[in-house]
């Protein structure tokens, strides 16, 4: 993508009437898997048989807007609604969330959804506490200023590490054994933030790096179940490694380097637009549209995020009624439902990261360079390179994480090529690679010599 313009006021006159739209709501609403707390399905009886749960909550899930009032779901606040919009995710601090989600911490210390959610290998309770929403909630609650000895971060802290810690990986619930990446490494993460370098954090880590496809990507989990790999978990796993590589965590460079060109050649489809699962075309979730977003603002690819942004305005966003639509089904119609958690809390997170971290290109003629440079593909040179001034010059302007990642991504394709023997290609990306560590050298970037050096004759 090149030279992409956006409308900036646009953008943020649609945050900020969807996140208006939410406060009048009071943050209530509804959810794709509140299905069960139905009154009608609660006065049948149903809810006591497995099998009963599950269809009740697919036909709830995949149903028209219209049947929820029908069988009376009620709108519900989600801790993790308000989560998004404290900051959480490195998002941007929108609302003042803290008491709110302090008041709704669980005895054990942790936070859960505010719903009885059944999956095909566990059933939750109401407001149970787990991995996702309560590392959600300590984030934001860190986020907006919070010491880590505060007694509700330390009670979160001492409810991942004691009740969710398994051998080797962190559980989704304190009751159930099962292992789901993502959410493992978002307790990893937390238990990191509030108690610093720990081994619990370390050996969940190296399992994740271990789950790790040869072709980049990682399953959603390690049931049979759960070996669909999609786009929105794949960008949880990628910026929490990236978060553990900012705070000094070592040897995650490599799985970051091809996780993300595994993302971003299967996780978006031929019109750069995100996908729900991994090579697969079909319903596009908004939900993925805003992990997208953010991944994309995080790794540096700036004309991918406005275009994204500019395209989700025009297609997802319902100026009648102030909010994004769930998504776009496979024959192209729009999913009209309104999902607060789901849907308008993220979205506006990922709107508001995009606001904040891409504004208007510099003027500068040497920053000018950028739109014509895709610090997301390796670089390579060719010998003599008529571009090479043009793209240094785009190099000493990276921001120093997208230098980094540049050069990680430079050299795993650069260990690719060699594996397979493309000898002209690992050439041209060994000279990207020095240029790199000269210009990082310039900079004060320095790399580490596991990373600064790949063997070739």
């Amino acid at each position: 993508m090149r030279g992409v313009r956006m409308n900036r006021d646009r953008l943020i006159d649609i945050r900020d009437r969807v996140l208006a739209r939410m406060v009048a709501d009071g943050f209530a609403g509804a959810d794709p898997f509140d299905g069960l707390e139905s009154a009608v399905f609660r006065a049948s009886g149903l809810g006591r048989f497995r099998l009963a749960r599950l269809a009740w909550l697919q036909a709830i899930k995949r149903g028209p807007e219209g049947l929820r009032k029908v069988v009376r779901i009620p709108p519900k606040v989600n801790p993790k609604t308000l989560a998004l919009l404290g900051g959480a995710g490195q998002g941007v601090v929108l609302c003042d969330v803290r008491d709110s989600l302090l008041k709704l911490q669980n005895l054990d210390g942790g936070w859960g959804y505010p719903f009885e959610w059944q999956a095909r290998a566990f059933c939750a309770k109401r407001h149970q506490s787990n991995a996702i929403v309560t590392s959600f909630v300590v984030d934001a609650l860190l986020q907006s200023g919070m010491q880590k000895d505060h007694p509700a971060l330390v009670h979160a802290a001492g409810f991942v590490e004691s009740k969710l810690w398994r051998e080797g990986y962190f559980a989704y619930f304190d009751h159930v054994v099962v292992e789901i990446h993502n959410a493992s490494l978002w307790a990893a993460f937390a238990l990191h933030r509030v108690i610093g370098p720990n081994d619990k954090t370390a050996q969940a880590v190296e399992r994740i790096i271990a789950a790790q496809k040869a072709d980049g990507s990682w399953a959603y989990g390690t049931r049979s179940h759960h070996h669909f790999v999609d786009g929105f978990h794949t960008g949880y796993v990628l910026d929490l490694l990236d978060r553990l590589r900012a705070s000094g965590m070592d040897g995650l460079n490599n799985a970051i380097a091809c996780g993300w060109q595994f993302y971003r050649s299967a996780c978006f489809d031929k019109n750069d637009l995100p996908r729900s699962f991994a090579g697969r075309d079909g319903y596009l979730d908004a939900h993925a549209v805003a992990q997208a977003m953010a991944s994309l603002s995080r790794f540096g690819d700036r004309d991918g995020v406005i275009r994204l942004s500019e395209w989700a305005a025009e297609n997802l966003f319902d100026p009648g009624r102030d909010l994004f639509f769930a998504g776009i089904k496979k024959d192209g119609r729009l999913d009209r439902r309104n999902y607060m958690r789901w849907t308008q809390a993220w979205m506006v997170w990922a709107l508001s990261i995009m606001i904040e971290n891409t504004g208007p290109k510099p003027s500068n003629p040497q920053d000018q360079t950028m739109s014509n440079f895709d610090p997301t593909a390796p670089l390579s040179f060719a010998h003599p390179d008529p571009n090479r001034a043009e793209t240094e010059a785009a190099l000493r302007a990276l921001p120093e994480p997208v230098f980094r990642g540049l050069y990680d991504i430079t050299r795993a394709a650069a260990s690719r090529a060699k594996a397979e023997g493309a000898m002209e290609t690992l050439y041209a990306l060994t000279r990207g690679m020095k240029i790199l560590q000269r210009i990082g050298g310039e900079r004060r970037v320095l790399f580490m010599k596991s990373q600064s050096h790949l063997e070739h004759k």
